[in-house]
């Protein structure tokens, strides 16, 4: 109503009922402009997440893709996922999705980039996060998955240096906090402190990434179609 009332009308319509609840979810939008190939790289960043999403979070329901600038911080735009249901738990399935959804957009940003930007650094704080979560609180680790094992290979080796492929990839994804930072309380600095742990948190978020970046190579045309949308 306030909304209404501040653009001279006496009832409000649901065009203000949507920007109100932006506002409290989102922030005050910001009237400021990208220019240009910076508003391409954020349409390309949010609709990264929003196909991950739609794939991997059959859960929930996309709410809000927008790159307009919301918030005191100025964030560049936003996917919004609600659940389709009241849910007490999540089962590790749905929560190693949720990391996919969560580095979507560095994927995609890699995929037609060739590399990402440092608009991925609350999504990579996100999953490391969960990860930790999910395998110091909850006792989870990677997905099941086959292999392909290469000459002179037994199944179990095969399975172990795709493992370590996935470490290495988590590694390099994984935040690191210097001291002061947001992981230096429990549980997730515990977490990422304890060697065997972190191996297998660092393992979850390699092969959360490199399905990620699979379905983005795959969907590369689908991610520009949505990004030249949001831009429009």
């Amino acid at each position: 109503l306030t909304i209404a009332h501040h653009t001279g009308r006496t009832a409000f319509a649901w065009d203000d009922l949507v920007e109100a609840v932006t506002t409290l979810d989102a922030g005050t939008a910001i009237g400021s402009e990208y220019v240009p190939h910076e508003r391409r790289a954020v349409a390309i960043h949010e609709a990264g997440h929003a196909v991950a999403g739609h794939v991997y979070m059959t859960s929930r329901e996309s709410t809000r893709l927008t790159i307009k600038k919301r918030g005191d911080q100025g964030v560049g735009g936003h996917h919004w996922m609600i659940e389709k249901e009241e849910r007490l738990f999540s089962f590790q399935h749905e929560m190693f999705q949720d990391l996919i959804w969560g580095l979507g957009a560095m994927a995609a940003e890699r995929v037609v980039y060739g590399e990402n930007s440092n608009g991925v650094g609350g999504d990579v704080a996100g999953v490391t996060a969960r990860s930790a979560m999910m395998v110091g609180r909850a006792a989870m680790g990677p997905q099941p998955f086959a292999v392909t094992p290469r000459e002179g290979e037994t199944e179990e080796e095969a399975h172990r240096r795709v493992l370590d492929r996935f470490e290495k990839i988590g590694l390099q994804i994984m935040s690191r906090s210097g001291g002061g930072g947001p992981f230096d309380a429990d549980p997730i600095a515990g977490v990422l402190g304890d060697p065997s742990k972190r191996t297998v948190a660092a393992q979850v978020i390699g092969q959360a990434y490199v399905t990620a970046h699979n379905l983005a190579i795959l969907n590369r045309g689908a991610i520009e179609r949505i990004a030249d949308a949001l831009e429009d």
